[in-house]
């Protein structure tokens, strides 16, 4: 798998930044999933948790780690967005991790994403260290309250905790698995690790848009 040495050698983050390109309550559930499963894999362990940076801050500053949302409807318009805060807030040893949301189990988009995301950190010499892709199609914001190991969530959970894994050692997905005794063959050349419903895709769409329709009902 082609990565960097820098992304392989585990790096304790202080401040990561969370960016959801575009905005969608999809992509903010993906990383919300993210950073909660980190806090309380930190609680357990009794480490300390990673500061999140707001973007929207005068002093954001630089940052150790940046993990980008996105859908694999990837367009230029987005990989600009994705540039410029890679140019606003990379260095050189700023992690950059990746949750891509894909449309359907056919994850050839999601691997055009995941090519151009790591083109762009390899123009600006920054350690691309991979990430998961989540073949859930839209609507995947109303599983907010199912049981995190629930059938419906557990198969993205288990990916999500890779990536988590990743994270908090501050190195590439891959080698994240291999320090950890995990399951390295489940990391693709892209560095990504894909996950799908552990149920056929009509009765997921099925399910997706009860729980959606249910939870419009609500507001």
């Amino acid at each position: 798998m082609e990565t960097t040495a820098r992304g392989d050698v585990p790096k304790t983050l202080q401040t990561i930044a969370y960016i959801s390109i575009p905005e969608s309550a999809d992509l903010e559930f993906l990383l919300w999933d993210l950073q909660d499963a980190i806090a309380a894999y930190a609680q357990l362990s009794g480490t300390a948790l990673p500061r999140s940076v707001d973007l929207e801050a005068d002093d954001a500053g630089v940052v150790d780690g940046m993990v980008f949302a996105v859908d694999d409807a990837f367009d230029d318009e987005a990989i600009i967005a994705v540039e410029q805060v890679l140019d606003r807030l990379g260095i050189a040893e700023t992690r950059v991790y990746a949750v891509v949301l894909a449309g359907s189990e056919d994850t050839e988009r999601a691997h055009e994403t995941a090519l151009r995301l790591r083109r762009a950190c390899r123009l600006r010499d920054l350690p691309w260290c991979g990430g998961v892709v989540i073949c859930a199609g839209s609507g995947i914001a109303a599983l907010r309250h199912s049981p995190r190991m629930g059938l419906l969530r557990r198969p993205f959970s288990e990916a999500m905790d890779k990536l988590v894994g990743a994270v908090r050692m501050g190195c590439s997905i891959e080698h994240a698995q291999l320090l950890g005794g995990g399951d390295a063959d489940s990391v693709d050349a892209d560095g990504m690790v894909r996950a799908k419903p552990a149920v056929p895709a009509p009765i997921w769409h099925a399910i997706i848009k009860r729980l959606g329709a249910h939870a419009q009902s609500r507001i």
